[in-house]
C-alpha cells in the first residue's frame, strides 16, 4: 500500500459515454479483442435510481452471462461506486480525515475492460479493502469515500478516505453552519486555530485546511437517500486571474487561494490565523459556487476537499500557492 502519492490522480475520475452492440461467440483471443471494442453506452445523468442500478449491475456482473465491455473510466466508476455502496458510510461523528491509496491490477483488453474482468477486479478490490480495514486503529475510524483510476496498462489506484475522531472532545465546538454568503465566523476560527501554532503553508497549514474543509459540515442524509456517495465530477482551483477577490485578499493579486511571491518573505512562510480563516471561507465559497453553476442534480454535493502546495515561476519570481481539488458526489435514492 502506498499512502497519498497517487491519491489525487485516483480521486479524479471522469465518466465517458460509449456505444456497444454485443453478441455471444467462442472465447478466443480474437473474440476478446472484438468484444473489448463493443463498449457499453453509459451516461450517469440518465440513471434515476442509483441504488437499484448498482444492485442490478452487481448481479449481472456476478452472473457473468454478458459480453459487455466498458471504457477504462466507466469500469473504474462502476468499481468505485460499488465499493462506496458496500463499504462506505458518510454519517456519524468525525473531526478529521485520513487519505490512503491501494494499488492493484485490472485486466485490460484493447483499451477496455470486459464485464467478467470487472467482476474479478471487484472481488480483488473487496479483499484489498477488507485487509485495509483490518489496519484501522483510530477512534471511530470508518471508510468515508472511495474512488479509482485505471490506466491503459491495467494499473489501478484506489483512493481511500477514512473519517475518524482525532481526540476525545466535544465535537459541537468544531461544527458551525455557514450561510450562503460564507461570511467570516470569528468564533469558529478561534475554536480551530491556535495562535501558538505555526501554520506553514505547505505542511501543517495545508493539512489543517484540508482537515477543516472536510469536517466543517456533516451532510445529514434525507430519509429517502442512501448513506453513501457516488462520485460525479471534479473541480480544480488554482492561483490565476480567474479566482480573485474583488473586495481584496491577503494574497498576491488578491488571489482567493493562498499565494505569496518569494520576494515578499523568507521561505518558509507561515499563515496567520486570519489568513487561515480567510482560506477556509474562500475555499468553501469556491467549491460551492462551482457546484451551484455545474450541478448534475439536487443530490450532488462536495464529498472530498484536498489542498495541495505548488511552487511555480511568476513574472521572474517564484510564487508559492495552493491548489484546491474538490471531488463531488451524489447520494443515491432508496428503492
Amino acid at each position: 500500500m502506498k499512502r497519498n502519492s497517487f491519491f489525487l490522480a485516483a480521486l479524479v475520475v471522469v465518466t465517458t459515454i460509449a456505444v456497444a452492440i454485443v453478441s455471444c461467440k467462442k472465447e478466443t483471443d480474437h473474440t476478446l479483442s472484438q468484444r473489448a471494442n463493443n463498449i457499453q453506452a453509459f451516461d450517469l445523468r440518465q440513471i434515476e435510481d442509483m441504488n437499484a442500478y448498482l444492485k442490478d449491475f452487481k448481479v449481472k456482473m456476478a452472473e457473468n452471462k454478458s459480453d459487455e465491455s466498458y471504457s477504462l473510466n466507466d469500469a473504474a466508476w462502476h468499481l468505485a461506486s460499488l465499493a462506496n455502496r458496500d463499504f462506505c458510510r458518510i454519517n456519524g461523528e468525525y473531526d478529521d480525515m485520513k487519505f490512503d491509496t491501494i494499488e492493484m491490477r485490472v485486466k485490460v483488453t484493447d483499451g477496455a475492460v470486459l464485464l467478467s474482468d470487472i467482476n474479478a477486479a471487484y472481488e480483488q478490490m473487496c479483499n484489498e479493502i477488507q485487509q485495509f480495514k483490518e489496519g484501522f486503529s483510530l477512534n471511530n475510524q470508518k471508510l468515508y469515500f472511495i474512488n479509482m483510476l485505471i490506466n491503459a496498462e491495467g494499473n489501478a489506484k484506489i483512493a481511500l478516505v477514512t473519517s475518524y475522531i482525532y481526540a476525545s472532545k466535544d465535537l459541537d465546538e468544531h461544527y458551525w453552519y455557514f450561510p450562503d454568503e460564507f461570511c467570516y465566523a470569528e468564533e469558529f476560527c478561534d475554536s480551530v486555530f491556535d495562535s501558538s501554532i505555526q501554520y506553514r503553508w505547505d505542511s501543517i497549514g495545508r493539512d489543517e485546511l484540508t482537515r477543516i474543509l472536510n469536517t466543517i459540515e456533516h451532510h445529514s442524509t434525507n430519509p429517502n437517500m442512501m448513506n453513501y456517495y457516488i462520485p460525479t465530477q471534479t473541480a480544480i482551483f488554482s492561483f490565476s486571474s480567474s479566482y480573485t477577490d474583488p473586495y481584496g485578499s491577503p494574497f498576491v493579486n488578491d488571489s482567493r487561494l493562498f499565494a505569496k511571491v518569494n520576494s515578499y518573505y523568507e521561505y518558509p512562510y507561515n499563515l496567520t490565523n486570519d489568513e487561515m480563516c480567510y482560506c477556509v471561507d474562500s475555499y468553501l465559497g469556491l467549491g460551492y459556487d462551482y457546484l451551484a453553476a455545474n450541478s448534475i442534480d439536487q443530490w450532488e454535493r462536495p464529498a472530498i476537499w484536498v489542498v495541495s502546495p505548488v511552487t511555480s515561476n511568476y513574472n521572474r519570481w517564484f510564487v508559492h500557492y495552493h491548489v484546491l481539488t474538490v471531488q463531488y458526489a451524489r447520494l443515491p435514492l432508496y428503492n
